[in-house]
């Protein structure tokens, strides 16, 4: 029997990928599905492909270049276990797993979030602060027992045990997009979970290289707008469940086009006036730092005005 299905999206990294496998231990409960997004062969040597030495190991080697959204979803149609972790091939597996993997292989929850640790990527000893926002989501949880942003926020798909009957039931894939792809995905499962739970064991070591997305967070051409896109989608989903739009989300992302791009601006505040959210209400919630000056909330109400809603 399959406990666990892990899902690798790889793109042209085939040593890290190496390092990856290595750290997942070899039992005959779990199961390695690895899906190549149309690497470069100049960069991947695809005769010497890294393999897993478990005997549930699969590999996919797509040519349609979709990015990490579509790999995923790739895996998912092959995924046999009662629990899938979805794992980045540049990240890597702590020694506890295994033990973890035992304890929690009956447990009654559809999604277990576990805390994730960050290192860099060219020393795995120096520690990052990738993910801290995420320790600290479980640490407001911890404190205050509401699952609001541990279920709507965590939009990492890893550091997470996600019970694949759920996943099937409700039919949630990812979005197949170059940016943000995991964000309508989590915030879907956060959704639709019956029953949440948090442990403080740390099994996944997150690495963080010089030019991640992190680092270099909407900088690239037509980012901002694929990124304003998803949280407007992930927000009709939020609120079919009762939930609200990420507004930290939407002053990070939507906020700057108010200065560089006015029709994009109402574009998107458009689409959360159509949700039901009123022009005070918006405002008020993207523009709530103390860095906005008054008249930047005069000119965002007054834009949204113009929304004609």
């Amino acid at each position: 029997m399959i406990n666990y299905s892990i899902i690798i999206p790889h793109k042209n990294s085939q040593e890290l990928l190496a390092y990856c496998l290595a750290t997942i231990p070899v039992r005959d409960d779990v199961q390695v599905i690895v899906v190549d997004d149309n690497s470069d062969a100049t960069k991947v040597d695809f005769e010497h492909f890294p393999k897993w030495e478990g005997k549930h190991f699969e590999y996919y080697l797509t040519k349609e270049g979709k990015g990490a959204g579509y790999a995923r979803n790739v895996g998912l149609e092959h995924a046999e276990g009662t629990w899938v972790l979805f794992v980045d091939a540049d990240d890597y597996m702590q020694p506890c797993v295994g033990k973890i993997f035992d304890r929690e292989v009956n447990t009654d929850a559809d999604i277990i979030y576990f805390r994730p640790k960050a290192v860099m990527l060219k020393d795995r000893t120096e520690p990052s602060y990738r993910m801290e926002y995420y320790n600290d989501i479980i640490n407001e949880y911890q404190r205050t027992g509401d699952e609001t942003r541990l279920r709507v926020r965590f939009y990492s798909p890893t550091c997470k045990f996600i019970r694949m009957s759920m996943i099937r039931a409700n039919q949630i894939r990812f979005e197949e997009t170059r940016y943000s792809n995991d964000n309508y995905f989590s915030a879907h499962i956060g959704c639709c979970a019956k029953k949440v739970v948090v442990r403080d064991d740390n099994y996944y070591m997150v690495t963080q290289g010089e030019n991640t997305l992190v680092s270099d967070f909407c900088k690239k051409e037509g980012e901002r707008e694929t990124r304003a896109d998803v949280i407007i989608r992930t927000s009709a989903l939020l609120k079919k469940y009762g939930y609200e739009v990420d507004f930290k989300a939407v002053s990070t992302v939507i906020s700057p086009f108010l200065f560089t791009d006015k029709r994009k601006y109402r574009h998107y505040i458009k689409a959360l006036l159509e949700q039901g959210y009123s022009k005070w209400y918006l405002t008020k919630n993207i523009f709530n730092s103390p860095k906005w000056k008054a008249r930047t909330w005069r000119r965002a109400y007054s834009l949204c005005a113009t929304c004609g809603l």
